[in-house]
């Protein structure tokens, strides 16, 4: 089994182009944001960082506001829009964080039955797909049927649920028991705004985390103490 290492600590990148950008996508200023990532890649500074202590941060903010009805849905899709922008200018300049990576190993995203948001999600199965992982996104709503016919798929190590409403949390259980006996070796992570620890515990997973960054340090922890998980034999 290839091994799987924790992001190394990023060099420090000067926190005013930092906030700049968490800035830039708050206020979804396109342009702003797109000159100080061509910044980053001129003066060869970590991409990596840029990426999630600048535009993933910003994003996280723009979560906070929509939970408070200060942000509408308009307002999140044109923050969205400009996070994409500099997502692709930095993107192809960062390592890739597991060491001897191999994009045949899957990870598993979707949204849990009768809930139709999706942005969260979004957002972390991005932040997987920079770090290398071969990301496979159910969408929303997706029927349990559906999450258990891909979790029987070749080289499916981990499974990531969303859910932000209290009324599926019944069928989030159902959803991670039926996982359990579809691909017992698959590890399973849930998240949402909604999630805490008793809800967490009430869920049967095997991880959680708050936000898309420590999601994937999450994800590359567990795997990398895991053994004997998908298609992999000890």
């Amino acid at each position: 089994m290839r091994s799987l290492k924790p992001w190394p600590d990023p060099t420090p990148v000067d926190s005013e182009i930092l906030g700049t950008l968490q800035r830039g996508v708050v206020e979804y200023d396109e342009s702003v944001v797109i000159s100080v990532c061509e910044t980053v890649i001129q003066r060869r500074m970590d991409a990596y960082m840029a990426i999630f202590e600048g535009l993933v941060a910003g994003m996280s903010a723009v979560g906070e506001l929509f939970d408070k009805q200060e942000y509408f849905v308009p307002e999140l899709l044109m923050c969205a829009d400009t996070l994409y922008a500099g997502l692709t200018i930095l993107e192809p300049h960062v390592k890739n964080g597991m060491e001897n990576s191999d994009k045949s190993d899957t990870v598993i995203f979707g949204t849990t039955e009768g809930d139709i948001h999706d942005i969260g999600k979004n957002l972390v199965s991005m932040v997987f797909d920079t770090a290398g992982f071969n990301v496979l996104d159910l969408g929303k709503d997706v029927p349990i049927k559906r999450f258990v016919k891909e979790a029987k798929l070749p080289n499916v190590r981990l499974i990531c649920l969303s859910i932000m409403m209290t009324t599926c949390l019944p069928r989030l259980k159902e959803l991670v028991s039926e996982l359990r006996k579809a691909a017992p070796k698959t590890i399973i992570m849930v998240g949402g705004a909604i999630v805490s620890d008793s809800t967490f515990k009430f869920s049967g997973a095997d991880a959680t985390a708050p936000d898309a960054h420590t999601a994937l340090r999450e994800a590359i922890r567990t795997l990398s103490t895991t053994v004997n998980i998908g298609s992999y034999e000890s």
